[in-house]
C-alpha cells in the first residue's frame, strides 16, 4: 500500500516522490527511538522541529504547526503547490515553502514604481504534506536549511519589515499615485457624461425632426384626401 500518489490518481502540483506507508513507518520509529529533536529558540515554549512520518489530523493541523515552527525559528511560510486526485477532485498533497523560496519574476511596473527589495532567494526550505488512506496528513519531506539569515524571537510583521524597510516609503508613494489615478477617472467621468449628455440633446433633436416630418406627411395626405373628395 503507497502513501503518496504520483501517478495517474494525481493532477496539480507538483511530481512528488513516491514513498511507502512502511518507509514513512520506518522513518517515524527512526526518529522517536532517537529521541525528537526540539526547537529551543524559546526555552519556555519549545517546539518540536518537523520530521518525515509526523502525522496530523487534517491539512489545516499541518500548515499550523509549520507556521508555528516557522515563528519561533524565524521565518514566514508560503503555501505553495496543491495536488487534487483524479478521481474526486480533493486535496491530497500540499507543499509549505519559506516565502523565500524561487525568484521573482522581473515586474514591468519597474520603469514607474521604486524597484522592490529582493526578497526571494532561491530558498529551498519547506516540508511536503501528503494524505494517506488512513485520512491523515503526513509530513513525507523535509527541508530544514535555509539559504538566508533567520530572525528568531520575531513576529510576523518584525520579519515582513525586515524584508520591506522602505514600505511605508512606498505606501506613501503608491497612495499619491492613486489619488492622481482617481483624479483622473474623475476627469474622465466628467467628460463621458458631457458626452453622453450631448448625444442624449441630440437624439432628443433629432426625434422632434422627424416627428415634424411625420406630423408634415400626414397633414399632406389629409389635405389630398380632401380635395379628391
Amino acid at each position: 500500500m503507497e502513501a503518496i500518489t504520483g501517478d495517474e490518481n494525481e493532477v496539480g502540483g507538483t511530481s512528488f516522490e513516491v514513498i511507502s506507508v512502511q518507509q514513512i513507518t520506518d522513518d517515524k520509529m527512526s526518529h522517536e527511538s532517537s529521541g525528537m529533536q526540539i526547537v529551543t529558540t524559546d526555552e519556555e515554549n519549545p517546539i518540536m522541529e518537523p520530521y518525515v512520518g509526523q502525522e496530523f489530523e487534517t491539512e489545516a493541523a499541518a500548515h499550523a504547526f509549520y507556521n508555528a515552527y516557522a515563528t519561533r525559528v524565524g521565518f514566514i511560510i508560503r503555501v505553495s503547490k496543491l495536488s487534487r486526485s483524479r478521481r474526486d477532485g480533493s486535496a491530497i498533497g500540499r507543499a509549505l515553502v519559506c516565502n523565500k523560496e524561487g525568484y521573482r519574476m522581473p515586474d514591468k511596473r519597474e520603469k514607474i514604481v521604486r524597484t522592490r527589495a529582493e526578497t526571494r532567494v532561491g530558498c529551498r526550505a519547506m516540508i511536503l504534506v501528503r494524505k494517506v488512506n488512513s485520512g491523515k496528513w503526513v509530513i513525507t519531506k523535509f527541508v530544514k536549511e535555509h539559504t538566508h539569515a533567520l530572525t528568531p524571537g520575531k513576529g510576523r510583521k518584525d520579519c515582513i519589515y525586515d524584508q520591506y524597510p522602505n514600505e511605508h516609503d512606498k505606501i506613501r508613494e503608491l497612495s499619491q499615485q492613486l489619488a492622481i489615478e482617481r483624479k483622473r477617472a474623475a476627469t474622465y467621468k466628467r467628460h463621458l457624461e458631457m458626452v453622453f449628455e450631448h448625444i442624449e440633446q441630440h437624439t432628443e433633436s433629432l426625434s422632434r425632426k422627424i416627428q415634424h416630418i411625420v406630423d408634415s406627411v400626414k397633414e399632406m395626405e389629409s389635405k389630398e384626401r380632401a380635395t379628391l373628395r
